[in-house]
C-alpha cells in the first residue's frame, strides 16, 4: 500500500480515497489523476488488502475497487462487508466484466472503461450526500 502527500498548493482538508486495483498500471493512471484532482490516494493491490488496512484502523473517506481483484476475496464481498462493519464508508464499484445492476444493490456502480473525470464526479457526489 501507498500514500502520498498533496503539494501545498492542493486543497488543505482534501478526501481520502482508497484505491483498489490488481492492475498497476491501471491503478498508477487513476491513483495519479486523482491526485491531480486535489484528493488524497492511497492504493491497495487487492480487496484482501484494503479489507485489513481499513479494520486495523486506516481512516479513509470513500473507497474506489474494483469487482475482480487478485486473492480470495474481491471488491462486491469488500463492499458487502464494508457496508456491514462500516456503514457510513461509502464504496463505489468498477468493472469491466459485471452486471452494473447486480453491483448496484451493493454499492454506487461505474463501469470499465471509465474516464477519471466520471469518477471524480462519483465521487464527489459521495461526499456532497454525507456518505462520509
Amino acid at each position: 500500500m501507498s500514500a502520498q502527500g498533496l503539494a501545498p498548493s492542493t486543497i488543505a482538508a482534501a478526501r481520502t480515497v482508497l484505491l483498489v486495483e490488481d492492475d498497476a498500471l491501471v491503478r498508477l493512471v487513476t491513483a495519479g489523476e486523482l491526485r491531480d484532482a486535489g484528493l488524497t490516494v492511497i492504493e491497495a493491490a487487492s480487496a484482501q488488502e484494503a479489507y485489513e488496512a481499513i479494520i486495523a484502523g486506516l481512516h479513509v473517506d470513500v473507497v474506489f475497487t474494483d469487482v475482480r481483484t487478485e486473492g480470495t476475496l474481491d471488491g462486491y464481498e469488500l463492499a458487502r462487508m464494508l457496508k456491514a462493519e462500516r456503514p457510513s464508508l461509502p464504496v463505489i464499484l468498477t468493472s469491466g466484466h459485471l452486471d452494473s445492476s447486480v453491483a448496484a444493490l451493493v454499492a454506487p456502480f461505474l463501469a470499465k472503461p471509465y474516464s477519471v473525470e466520471t469518477v471524480i464526479q462519483l465521487i464527489h457526489a459521495q461526499f456532497a450526500s454525507g456518505s462520509s
